[in-house]
This record gives C-alpha cells, structure tokens and sequence, in this order.
C-alpha cells in the first residue's frame, strides 16, 4: 500500500535524524560535546559561545541535542518508535504493488523495525525502575552504534524513496 510506503519513508527519515542528532548522556559520543559550562570548550564554527547551539540537558530526559528540542522530547520519540514499529511490520506484511511479498520492502522494514524498538526501549528504561539486562551484541548497538543506526534509516528511507520497486527495497 502506498500510505504505508510513505510511512515507512517518513517515520525512517525521523528516527534517523533523532538517532544522529540526539546523543545520550551516558554514551561515548556525549565525550565529545562541549559542555556550555566549560570555558575551555572550542567552538568549531568560529562564532561566539552564544550562537553555538548546545542545550543543557534536562534532568528528566538524560538527552543532549544538537539541533532542537523537538528532537529530543521523548513523547514524540515514544510516537515516532511505536509508528516506525508497526509501519515496519506492516512492510513486511504488505509491499508496494507487484512486488515481492516480505523480500520486496525488507531494508526499510527492518529499518523500521529496529529504530521502533530502539526508541520504545529507550523510554522504557527511562521512565523504568527495574534494570532491564540485554545481551552484549544489543547493548552494543544501542549505546555506540546509535549513529550507524541513524545512518542506516537515513540511507533507506532515502533509497526506498528514490527506488521504489528495486528488490529489498
């Protein structure tokens, strides 16, 4: 069905741009931005300290963002993770016209998927108590590789986009 291609298009594009964009507090790549604190922190642009757009981190979130809090704001990370899961479940389910049934959309759905889970995961152990153990491959990926993740969704939402009908994707 189409509306699910451009949901898949869509929700692939978001998630991406919230998994490059947004860094967490407690990753590696949190190392190296600036705290705006810091008075020997370099400003890569060349501008002063007030332009350069580094956010306090709230308390409740745990989240630095680059670009905007929109981003950052964990409702709309816990809507765009439970639309991107269903719409990658329902890619696999039902492909674009005369294309191959799960085989034919499988890079965006797996996009899809993997981002959903990666966000409902995320305000999970946020808004959770109870220490959830995962195994090492999955830690992996969801503390260090949240930058490949977000390449990996950015890269398919723009190939599904350009190539509609190419086989897996």
């Amino acid at each position: 069905m189409l509306q699910f291609y451009f949901l898949s298009v869509l929700l692939n594009l978001l998630a991406g741009l919230i998994f490059i964009y947004v860094v967490k507090e407690n990753s590696e790549a949190s190392l190296y931005l600036p705290d705006s604190d810091d008075p020997f922190a370099e400003n890569p642009s060349g501008a002063s300290s007030d332009t350069f757009n580094t956010e306090e981190p709230s308390k409740s979130s745990g989240f630095k963002s680059l670009t905007s809090p929109f981003l950052a704001d964990k409702t709309f990370q816990l809507v765009i993770g439970i639309l991107s899961a269903l719409t990658g479940l329902m890619k696999l389910l039902s492909p674009i016209q005369y294309d191959v049934p799960v085989v034919g959309d499988l890079v965006p759905a797996l996009a899809g998927l993997v981002s959903g889970f990666v966000l409902l995961l995320d305000w999970y152990q946020e808004r959770s108590d109870v220490e959830l153990p995962l195994p090492e491959v999955i830690q992996n990926v969801y503390t260090g590789g949240r930058k490949y993740l977000g390449i990996f969704c950015l890269i398919s939402a723009l190939l599904h986009f350009i190539f509609p009908n190419v086989l897996f994707l």
